[in-house]
């Protein structure tokens, strides 16, 4: 029996959720990489929105390429473009386009590495409202200090969206990311676990995708393997 989810204004809202995701890397020159990432929802169960009831469905497609300049091990800038359109507790589909410039900042920490991303985002669609994304990630081998081929990791991040422009809302949204991967010995990595998803529609409410991510990771090196 499917469940519903009826989602009515002024109170918080949960849907479960898959997201296949994959992130897949290259190298340009010595300092210069790029990344592409895409990922799409999967709302299993049925829910009520805006009145109107909906099967499972493909809720969001976000898809998102970046430029890498690697200043160093520890510190790198990129600037990219982002693709979404779906929505997971409204009736009608919305798209996003924007442009972003990073920072990240890695080091060493309890026998892993640690990761700080500052990323400056502005949406096409809107008035100039610049918002502020910080993330904080870690990453450790479950075998000793360094991650081989046919080793489990643990992976975790949470990312926090901020709207400085707002009135009414400067903390709008929240990421949280737990996961185990697994590299493998020729076709890159693969972590899976749950990621909550939260938007903060007002101050006593929240929209919540609890999902479990599925992302494979690679690089141009699983092609040279695989000849």
């Amino acid at each position: 029996m499917l469940c519903k989810s009826p989602l009515l204004v002024g109170q918080s809202n949960n849907l479960p959720g898959i997201i296949p995701s994959f992130l897949y890397s290259g190298s340009i020159t010595n300092r210069f990489d790029y990344n592409v990432f895409a990922s799409t929802t999967f709302i299993p169960v049925q829910s009520t929105i805006e009145g109107r009831s909906y099967p499972g469905r493909n809720s969001e497609i976000y898809i998102q390429f970046s430029l890498i300049y690697k200043y160093s091990a520890e510190l790198n800038f990129a600037g990219g473009y982002t693709y979404s359109r779906g929505n997971s507790f409204k009736a009608a589909n919305e798209t996003e386009q924007q442009l972003w410039l990073q920072v990240i900042v890695e080091h060493k920490a309890l026998k892993g590495m640690m990761l700080h991303r500052f990323r400056l985002v502005e949406n096409l669609r809107k008035d100039i409202a610049p918002v502020l994304n910080y993330q904080i990630a870690f990453e450790k081998p479950l075998e000793g200090r360094v991650l081989d081929a046919g080793e489990f990791y643990f992976t975790c991040f949470n990312e926090s969206f901020l709207n400085p422009s707002s009135v009414s809302r400067v903390y709008s949204s929240n990421w949280t990311f737990v996961g185990l991967g697994f590299k493998t010995l020729r076709s890159g990595k693969v972590e899976v676990g749950p990621l909550i998803q939260t938007r903060f529609t007002s101050e006593h409410s929240h929209d919540t995708l609890y999902l479990l991510q599925i992302l494979w990771v690679g690089d141009s090196n699983v092609f040279k393997r695989k000849r």
